[in-house]
Parts: C-alpha cells; structure tokens; sequence
C-alpha cells in the first residue's frame, strides 16, 4: 500500500506557515546583512567521508546522518549543518578575502528522534566568519544573533558562552585524561535535557569514576559573571590549557560589553560537535524548554577539510524553535497582506478585468483575479479567505463611466474610482493600512 503522509520527521508548510518563516528569515537575512555577513549556499548533498570524518562532526554524528548511495555507488549524505560545507568551500577556494563573512540560511536533515521542537528536517540562519583569530570575531556574531532576536520580539534572549580549552584544562585537574575528553563533552553537553543525575549516570555507564565525574560537575555548577566562575575554580590549580581559554574567554566577555546583560557565563557548557576549538555559546529565552541559538571556534575544521590554516568561528539559529515560540508568545503581526483581489462582476467585463489585473501586478502590487467563474458573493468569500485587503470591482456601469468600485474587506465600505487613478490609489491606501 502506498504511503502517501510525509516522511517522519519532515513537514510541509502551507502559505500561512510560509509568510511566518519567510519574516522570520527576512529580519535574519535584514541584520545580519548589516553586520556584512554575505549570503552564500551549498549543495544539500555532500559526500559521506566529509560529513563523517574525524574533527567534523564526529562519531556521533555518523548516528544522525542520512547517508545513501547513488547510482554510480558513491556514498552520499545530506548536510547535518551549514558550517561543514562552509568550510570545504573555503578549503577549496584560498584566495578569498579574509575575513569572509557567510551568511546562509537553508535546509538541514539529521536522522534524529523526532520530537517537541526537533525534526529530521528543519531550517537554520547561520553566520560565520573565516580568518579572524580574534574574539571581536565571535563576539560580533553573537551581536548579530541577539539583535535578530530582539527583533523578532524576544527581549529575554541570553547566551550563555564558556570555552572549550578552559572546560578541558578544568576536566584534566579533576581526573579525567586527554583522550576521553570527546566522551565527557558529549555527556556534558546533555545537561539541560537529562540534569545533573542523567550525566553521572552516562558517564558512569562509560566507566568514569564517580568522584571525578562529582569533581567536574561541582566545578562547573556556577553560572554568571566571569569574576565569580573563576573565583569557583580557583582551588582546583590551573594549567595551561585552563589559562589558554581564560584568556580567550575574558577577552570574549570584553568585546560583549555593550550587551553585556545577555551574556552568562556557563562552564558547563560542551555543545556537542567536536570540530569545536575554543569559545562557544549557546542563546535561549527565559521559560523556553530548548536552546534556540548556538555555535563556537572551531579553528581546526578548514585545515581538515584539505585548506591551509584558517580560523574561523560562527552561530545559527534554529528556526523551526524560533517560530514556535514566536507562535506560542503571539509575536507573530495579524496584519492583513497586501494582497488585492480584482473581481468580474459577468463574464463579459473579464477581459477588462485581466487586463486590470496586470496593470496592478505591472506596478508591484500582488494581485489575483476570478479563475472558477463564481458569482460576485462566492469571489468576496474566496479574497476574505486569503486575505484581501481590497476588493477592485469590474461591473459595467462602472466602466462605461470609466471607474471601478473598490471595496474595503475590513470594514466592507465601498468607493468608486477612476480608472487613471486606481494604481495610485491602490498604493496609497496599502501604504495607509
């Protein structure tokens, strides 16, 4: 039997849910274009053994790809985010001017466990810069991200920001050695979703002791200012590394300065890729039950992909978490649309109403007109149920005195209008609504 529902994990949208998406990535594409972020895109498909490798997306990742063969037998898997084939692009192409500034914003699949604010299908607004070992770099990007979701209406947007060589230096002084670092990051990175007892029980399912895991997790409870972190983890000594990522760290949190009260610093937090080398954030509202936001440095990612050393740091967005809380916190505006709607009173005045049809769409106005030959009733119910904002009406009488009636679907008023001066005022009156 055929299956007709769309694949688990996937949806489709209709024009509503569209108009919301499409403002959502026009206020992202709108800021991020301000800060000199260049849009840019990638195939969807890419080939396995660059998804999968080492220092990629790593061996969990493997998991969560949706890999195939083609015709020709070569394996091939969807891209899992934008960043990796970001940077196989600026692998392959060296002579770009650094830094370079990407913006994309596009379709990513992870065959995950599709659930509450995850899909196997979604979207992400993302921005990354190449070439900058600076933390102004990373702060600019985390700039860019809370100015679009100030916009869009989420005035209690923070993001939490720590660093990656701190958290291991930290790890290394409580028991844990160099080479199990993937696995505690990854277990580490789980916090949010699963709490404190969830991670001692993965890790101690990995065989880590109990009094080391204790050790990390005491050390990192403290979340907040930097002085106050650092002020906790004092005791426990330092070395290199740990000095390495306070450095970083501090000169991230200089460079926030003038946005200061959304940033927290966290050192619990992992996040869970492991091409990350450095800073790293993750942005969220207050109440919402999932991150919204997150990225980091990964300074290593180009060079494995076959480029020459480049640093490079970035952060998405994700979507689909976005609209739904915008949906659940009614941010999204009731506006009617600029739609127009060109309704034949018979069907011996259709012609002139095509034609007045494309005189609107020639001036930029969407405009759409009867294509089922319904009574004049039947076309009001069908531009109310699209969301006219008016209603131009092609009757006889009114051409042979060259007008039409224009017809206002709020508040149902109606005003006759001279041919010559319908553009004009059709423009006029959307600029007014």
């Amino acid at each position: 039997m055929v299956n007709y529902q769309t694949v688990r994990g996937m949806r489709d949208f209709l024009p509503e849910d569209m108009r919301k998406r499409e403002y959502v990535f026009g206020v992202a594409r709108t800021i991020f274009k301000r800060y000199g972020f260049q849009l840019m895109e990638t195939p969807a498909v890419e080939y396995f053994e660059l998804l999968s490798r080492k220092g990629g997306g790593g061996e969990d990742i493997k998991k969560e790809l949706y890999y195939f063969k083609d015709q020709s037998d070569r394996e091939l898997g969807l891209r899992f985010d934008l960043t990796v084939p970001t940077a196989r692009v600026v692998a392959s192409n060296p002579n770009l001017p650094k830094p370079f500034k990407r913006m994309m914003l596009g379709r990513v699949w992870r065959y995950d466990r599709p659930g509450a604010g995850r899909y196997r299908e979604f979207w992400q607004a993302d921005i990354d810069t190449f070439g900058s070992e600076s933390a102004l770099a990373d702060a600019e990007c985390l700039a860019a991200v809370c100015d679009v979701m100030e916009e869009l209406g989420f005035k209690d947007f923070k993001v939490r920001v720590n660093n990656r060589k701190l958290l291991e230096g930290l790890a290394l002084l409580c028991g844990f050695r160099e080479k199990e670092m993937v696995d505690v990051f990854r277990s580490l990175d789980k916090l949010d979703k699963i709490g404190r007892d969830g991670v001692e029980r993965e890790l101690a399912e990995k065989g880590f002791e109990a009094n080391v895991t204790k050790k990390l997790l005491d050390a990192t409870e403290l979340n907040g200012k930097l002085v106050d972190v650092l002020k906790q983890i004092k005791p426990l000594g330092k070395n290199e590394l740990m000095t390495r990522g306070i450095t970083e760290l501090t000169e991230l949190v200089r460079f926030t300065q003038t946005f200061e009260k959304k940033i927290i610093v966290d050192l619990s937090l992992a996040r869970g890729l492991d091409y990350y080398t450095g800073n790293v954030f993750e942005g969220a509202v207050e109440g919402g039950k999932w991150s919204v936001a997150g990225g980091g440095r990964y300074d290593n990612l180009v060079e494995r992909y076959g480029g020459r050393p480049t640093p490079a740091t970035g952060m998405s967005i994700g979507i689909e978490r976005v609209i739904q809380l915008m949906d659940e916190r009614g941010l999204f505006s009731e506006a009617p649309q600029e739609l127009i709607y060109v309704a034949p009173v018979n069907d011996k005045v259709r012609d002139k109403a095509l034609e007045i049809t494309q005189k609107l769409r020639a001036a930029g106005i969407p405009t759409e007109t009867d294509l089922m030959g319904r009574k004049l009733a039947k076309q009001f119910a069908y531009a109310d149920s699209i969301g006219a904002k008016k209603v131009v009406i092609i009757g006889p009488k009114d051409l042979e005195n060259g007008k039409v009636t224009v017809r206002d679907m709020a508040s149902g008023n109606e005003k006759n209008i001279p041919l010559s001066q319908l553009v004009s005022f059709i423009k006029t009156v959307i600029k007014s609504d």
